[in-house]
């Protein structure tokens, strides 16, 4: 194992589009939901372990699931968890992560990985990684893993290629975010288009300056931070600066699509982003009509492509249900079409308006 890979897992999100099951206080990370006897955050921990030393996996998480995370990851040294005072989407998650790497390796390399996804090629994915780290090595550019796409997924952002720059490198000429469908047809004839995993790799050292050039106000806080950290004074205070002044923003956003030094490799490992019920639905084993039941037993009748969840010791009757998602945890019932993203994230925002933070 090289010591100067690295390995940051983002863990910090809350899972919106899996609710009722993912919650504030339970997000999807911290669940088994597809059964296989592993969280999605530990199954995430074990795949990059096996070719990344674990005294180099940071974790990012929010504050309030600091006891999950330590005891879902208890081999996880304490230094190399780091607690998000208040969700602001990626940069200064990734942005943390990268100081704390830099005071104690200013020649590392990073991957920054989401914790929430399904990887069905672990080999494939150990190869491309270990193919990414060698060209970041040697390059200053900012390297995110693609995927070819094999349907036109509305779900998913993609990356377009433009000329090569190394061998299956090539460098990015635009992010398109979750594209209609028209679009995504056309992003997937024309074979200039990947999936974008949200998978990166880069420098931290390159990393640092192209986000010094994105957001000077951000940087100079996160700066301060990295003084104090060397000096040995891990002040929280200026954490929770540096996170309220950061808008909410993800990477591809505020930093990739506005730098002109990223590049992305075309991967060949098996890859699902687990991010919605019609996502889970896909990967599942499929029961008879199509269906899938996660939990306890359901008597379904003229009932096709519904996924159902169900908590322990009840059952549900369905009838005359085509493509939904049926999902009863806790305090919350869900019943809606399972491909419907929107009405997901208007349910939870009209919960959180009106009915307040406990069903949620």
């Amino acid at each position: 194992m090289n010591p100067n890979h690295y390995c940051v897992i983002l863990a910090g999100g809350i899972g919106t589009r899996l609710w009722p099951y993912s919650r504030q206080h339970m997000p999807k990370q911290f669940l088994d939901i597809l059964g296989t006897g592993e969280t999605l955050l530990q199954a995430t921990y074990r795949r990059y372990s096996t070719f990344i030393d674990p005294h180099n996996i940071i974790v990012l998480a929010n504050e309030q699931c600091h006891d999950i995370t330590r005891s879902q990851l208890p081999q996880l040294p304490a230094e190399n968890l780091l607690l998000e005072p208040i969700r602001r989407n990626t940069v200064p998650s990734a942005t943390w992560a990268a100081i704390n790497i830099r005071r104690i390796n200013r020649n590392a390399m990073m991957l920054v990985s989401p914790a929430d996804q399904l990887i069905t090629n672990e080999q494939a994915l150990q190869d491309d990684v270990l193919k990414g780290f060698e060209y970041i090595e040697h390059q200053q550019r900012l390297l995110t893993l693609g995927i070819k796409p094999t349907r036109p997924e509305t779900a998913y952002g993609y990356i377009q290629m433009d000329e090569a720059v190394a061998d299956n490198i090539y460098k990015v000429k635009s992010f398109s975010e979750k594209p209609e469908e028209t679009f995504a047809r056309m992003f997937m004839d024309s074979n200039e288009f990947l999936w974008n995993t949200g998978i990166f790799m880069w420098g931290v050292n390159t990393f640092l300056n192209t986000i010094q050039h994105a957001s000077t106000e951000f940087y100079d806080v996160m700066r301060e931070v990295e003084v104090m950290f060397n000096e040995g004074n891990h002040h929280p205070g200026l954490i929770n600066d540096a996170f309220s002044i950061c808008p909410t923003i993800s990477l591809e956003t505020e930093v990739l699509e506005k730098a002109d030094n990223v590049d992305v490799m075309p991967c060949h490992f098996g890859w699902t982003d687990l991010g919605t019920w019609n996502k889970l639905y896909e990967v599942l084993q499929q029961q008879a009509d199509d269906n899938v039941v996660i939990g306890n037993k359901a008597l379904l009748y003229d009932t096709n492509g519904c996924i159902v969840k169900l908590p322990k010791g009840k059952i549900a009757v369905l009838q005359g249900l085509q493509d939904y998602a049926v999902i009863d945890d806790g305090n919350a019932l869900m019943v809606c079409k399972k491909a419907d993203q929107n009405i997901i994230r208007q349910a939870v925002n009209d919960i959180q308006m009106n009915l307040g933070e406990n069903y949620l």
